[in-house]
């Protein structure tokens, strides 16, 4: 058992659920414990407590680390959410599923922009659906309007990277400012990437090391949707299309986008 369960007094059976990159993270009876080497598990506690997020409980330091504690979030990620989707047949059924996830997704991270905040590293497994509630999770990236732990971000996960910063990534060292417009290229691409398995840049080798890849979504090398998605659905595709617009300026903001999905499910054919 970690020394700081015992520390912070916490209830039920430790499960460590995974240990990787400097990050431990444990379920202990309804609590959620993050255990990281750095500032970032702290940080991510002082960005949920300024949001006033609901699963929040603590946050402190622990050594050279940090740890941040929350209500356990028993939900479904976008990626699971598609899945039947993904794997299923064409029915109108699976498109309402498919546009109502897309579009409470997008109401999600709206509002979280509204706050004035960004996300920074969102991917599929960064929105959980619990219940009537839509999640974003994992904010250690997010950029907003009250002071936080500073640390030189330089991008989340490959795969749903918006073009212009994984350009910012390649072409200089300096810390990376995040945007609204980067979060809803991030949103669009887990969409795509949830339905279709596959990431939304074509790249030339998916082998590759972080720079190549990152190279090939700056060159804006899309991957043909129509080519990959698992049965045709027009006002879907056309709403991730337009939010992988390689210019930000094209993008629709997230509230838009959620409007876009909801017009949708008046008549998803």
């Amino acid at each position: 058992m970690h020394p700081l369960i015992t520390e912070l007094g916490l209830d039920g059976d430790p499960k460590l659920l995974h240990e990787r990159r400097g990050t431990t993270f444990f379920k202990i009876g309804d609590t959620a414990l993050k255990i990281t080497d750095g500032l970032m598990g702290g940080r991510e506690g002082e960005v949920l407590a300024a949001l006033g997020a609901d699963h929040y409980r603590a946050h402190g330091q622990h050594g050279g680390g940090s740890w941040l504690a929350m209500r356990w979030i028993d939900g479904t990620s976008l990626w699971d959410a598609l899945e039947p989707a993904h794997r299923g047949h064409d029915t109108p059924a699976g498109r309402r599923a498919i546009l109502t996830a897309a579009a409470e997704a997008a109401e999600a991270l709206a509002e979280l922009h509204a706050a004035g905040w960004t996300h920074g590293d969102l991917q599929p497994d960064h929105v959980v659906f619990e219940d009537q509630a839509v999640r974003i999770i994992d904010l250690a990236c997010a950029q907003g309007p009250v002071a936080v732990p500073f640390y030189v971000h330089r991008g989340g996960l490959a795969h749903t990277t918006a073009p212009e910063t994984a350009a910012l990534i390649l072409d200089s060292t300096d810390h990376i400012t995040t945007t609204p417009e980067a979060d809803v290229w991030s949103l669009a691409a887990s969409l795509f990437w949830s339905w279709t398995r596959l990431p939304p840049t074509d790249y030339r080798d998916p082998q590759a090391r972080r720079p190549e890849l990152l190279a090939d979504t700056a060159a804006g090398r899309h991957r043909d949707l129509a080519a990959a998605r698992p049965w045709p659905f027009p006002a879907f595709e056309q709403a991730i299309r337009t939010a992988l617009a390689h210019d930000p300026r094209q993008r629709p903001s997230a509230d838009t986008l959620a409007r876009l999905l909801r017009a949708a499910l008046a008549d998803p054919a």
